[in-house]
């Protein structure tokens, strides 16, 4: 193999790939995208605002509403999953939101 062909090998495998990479962190900045599948948060700074505290589960407190990347959700349910429905935000420790 030349050196040419190994370029052209490189460009043919890590262009598309590159391309799917950037695409799908584009995809997690749109609003909308989130809004069609569930959103799991793994940490608690990820929150830009929380509401009135309405209670606790587990030693943290449960807000009545949270914004997540300027959407507004509102508290919903406690699940032990994180398998979520279109629209709806999973907060650990177990915390479901769904759109306001």
């Amino acid at each position: 193999m030349t050196p040419i062909d190994a370029v052209l090998l490189f460009a043919l495998l890590f262009l598309p790939l590159n391309w799917l990479v950037l695409r799908h962190f584009d995809q997690l900045g749109d609003p909308a995208y989130l809004r069609r599948h569930g959103v799991v948060i793994h940490s608690q700074l990820a929150i830009e605002a929380r509401g009135a505290a309405i209670g606790q589960y587990r030693g943290h407190p449960i807000a009545a509403t949270v914004t997540f990347k300027g959407m507004l959700y509102r508290f919903d349910r406690i699940q032990e999953r994180e398998a979520l429905r279109a629209g709806e935000l999973f907060l650990r420790p177990g915390l479901v939101y769904i759109l306001a």
